[in-house]
């Protein structure tokens, strides 16, 4: 069953729709039985990495640290706007997302410095039993190295502009490796140039 979803993501409405792949049944008595939701979300997308550094709010380097915590967050209603019923239902339920921290040490952009920490969350985890996973989603790499571009909202952990887009594992030396599926390759000196204009 797939129920739609609206929520605020990335300076945009982000599209989602929770499907549950298993579930128990009468036929197993109450024994539990895992339970797998998938999230489908809409992004923006982006053609060149000026694009991305325009969009973001923060572009940061950094380290994955290896404590996380999966979270249940729950949107406020948008003011003034009834949701359908469905709709308004799975806001209230929230979505369950995945916040790692990561260990700035090189600032692109934003109002950070080395040294500070971002708290970034992604769609899925593991939470009560059951496996929320994101359609497309590519998992921050506990202990990696990253380049990332970012949405700060006042009131919650960052997100990523985009889920393969707006992250760029860093590898040695300088050089910044675009994911499977992202045409957009940038480096840390494009970086530093968008960053003094």
């Amino acid at each position: 069953m797939r129920t739609p979803l609206i929520v605020r993501a990335v300076g945009a409405l982000l599209l989602a729709a929770a499907a549950t792949a298993c579930s128990a049944n009468a036929d197993h008595g109450d024994a539990p039985h895992p339970q797998n939701v998938l999230y489908r979300a809409d992004y923006p997308s982006y053609a060149t990495a000026g694009e991305l550094y325009a969009g973001a709010s923060v572009v940061v380097q950094g380290h994955v640290e290896s404590a996380q915590r999966v979270v249940r967050l729950v949107q406020a209603a948008p003011p003034g706007q009834a949701l359908p019923a469905p709709v308004e239902a799975e806001r209230r339920e929230g979505m369950v997302v995945t916040v790692r921290t990561v260990k700035v040490s090189r600032v692109f952009k934003g109002a950070v410095k080395p040294g500070d920490v971002v708290q970034v969350k992604q769609l899925g985890g593991k939470l009560d039993g059951v496996t929320y996973t994101e359609e497309h989603g590519v998992p921050l790499r506990e202990n990696g190295q990253y380049t990332l571009f970012l949405e700060t909202y006042p009131d919650q952990p960052a997100s990523l502009l985009n889920p393969v887009q707006a992250q760029y594992p860093v590898e040695s030396g300088d050089g910044l490796r675009s994911l499977p599926g992202n045409g957009i390759t940038t480096s840390v000196a494009e970086l530093a140039t968008l960053a003094r204009k």
